[in-house]
């Protein structure tokens, strides 16, 4: 039976024996909205577990909107400008305005960056700061867990807090949006970091919230700050708006999350022995590419093998994912975050953490373009020229028996056995 996935932006294609396919398993195909900005005013008429946002701002004197940065594909610019109408429409003035891009740990936007994300109507409108993890914090005491709470001082000053947010699978986090866009959006970097470390407690993924440590002092974290509201959308595998979800930071989210599920969740009757994925829609580098290995890695059975297909256009894309990749061993890299640098990438040591650790349990095989030979096997992991020879070679090694399963997109396609 011929299959075909995305490898960038084309096609390959190639043969699986149908007795052997599980099945070919797509996010749902629903479309986006027709007018991105009126669901968005629609919801904050309408939230969740809140009164209306307009009602909420009346006498307010020191608004904060925190927001994702350039790594996240929120729609900032088609969020932000409803936002503030709600907020003036209720008496607040402009300029008792400030937006706080929620950058965590990650790098300073440039300022064309900066006005992409936004847009040049809200940077004519509003004063805009970028978060640092190292500078104007203030300490908030400490978490049930013992970690610091350390927050952006801006946002601790508002006497409204409000976060912009997307609700997608993450890898750690369970999924994107609500609390997220406080810790690690606007925290410190030790408060950060040692809610990054609980991944080692092994009860994180994609798609997990139950139990989850990190999302769970994610949560409180953002209750002790007082984040007053949210405004969280679901995105359809086009990068379209299909519904958004306002209101309380926790019930509004939860919502939003089964609305996602729902939308990029797949239904398996079990893990398969080998799993045929694409990078597609992240192709750009070998980090943005591994997302799907992230999500995908819960459908393959021990010992199984999972196929990646990505033309990685720009090659591996993060220098220092590939240093700690090429260590191997889970434990070196542990260490790495135990005792990190000062110029260790905490969010690339954790990625490189929950690789390690897959590539013992499964064989991992990449279809690239873009990545040498000596770069992959350097990595832990096997290169093959295409989809069809690493799947010849995988079912001579496994027996002809195997059930195969195959994600077209599989960095947004979340795998629910």
């Amino acid at each position: 039976m011929k299959v075909s996935i995305p490898y960038g932006k084309d096609e390959t294609e190639f043969d699986v024996p149908e007795a052997n396919l599980m099945g070919v398993f797509c996010p749902k195909d629903v479309p986006g909205v027709d007018d991105e900005s009126k669901v968005i005013h629609d919801s904050l008429l309408n939230p969740i577990d809140s009164r209306p946002l307009r009602e909420i701002a009346e006498g307010k004197n020191r608004v904060v909107i925190i927001t994702s940065d350039v790594t996240r594909p929120t729609k900032d610019h088609v969020m932000v400008p409803v936002i503030l109408d709600a907020l003036t429409q209720a008496g607040v003035r402009e300029e008792r305005i400030k937006i706080v891009i929620g950058r965590g740990q990650h790098r300073e936007m440039t300022q064309q960056e900066v006005e992409r994300k936004l847009g040049r109507e809200v940077l004519n409108r509003v004063a805009v700061v970028q978060h640092s993890a190292d500078m104007n914090l203030t300490d908030l005491g400490t978490t049930s867990r013992g970690n610091k709470i350390l927050v952006n001082t801006e946002v601790v000053k508002a006497d409204l807090r409000i976060s912009t947010g997307n609700i997608v699978p993450h890898r750690y986090a369970g999924f994107g949006g609500g609390a997220k866009s406080i810790l690690p959006g606007v925290c410190g970097r030790e408060t950060i970091y040692k809610n990054h470390l609980y991944i080692i407690e092994g009860k994180s993924g994609p798609g997990i919230l139950k139990d989850n440590p990190i999302r769970m002092e994610m949560d409180e974290v953002a209750g002790v700050v007082e984040l007053d509201f949210i405004v969280n959308t679901v995105m359809n595998s086009e990068g379209r708006i299909v519904r958004a979800f306002a209101g309380h930071f926790l019930s509004a989210h939860r919502e939003g999350v089964e609305f996602a599920k729902d939308l990029l969740g797949v239904h398996l009757p079990s893990k398969a022995e080998l799993v045929v994925s694409s990078g597609s829609p992240m192709d750009i580098n070998f980090y943005q590419a591994s997302k799907a290995l992230e999500m995908g890695d819960a459908a393959v059975a021990d010992g199984g093998t999972f196929i990646l297909a990505s033309p990685c256009y720009e090659g591996i894309g993060e220098e220092e994912l590939y240093k700690l990749l090429t260590l191997n061993s889970p434990e070196e890299i542990l260490s790495e975050i135990r005792q990190p640098k000062q110029e260790t990438n905490l969010v690339s040591a954790v990625i490189a953490y929950l690789m390690a650790q897959t590539s013992k349990r499964i064989r991992i095989v990449w279809v690239s373009d873009g990545l040498e030979k000596k770069q992959v096997e350097a990595m832990g992991f096997q290169k093959a020229a295409s989809v069809q020879d690493a799947l010849n070679e995988s079912l001579e090694k496994s027996g002809r028996d195997v059930r195969i399963a195959v994600f077209p997109k599989g960095p947004i396609t979340l795998p629910l056995l």
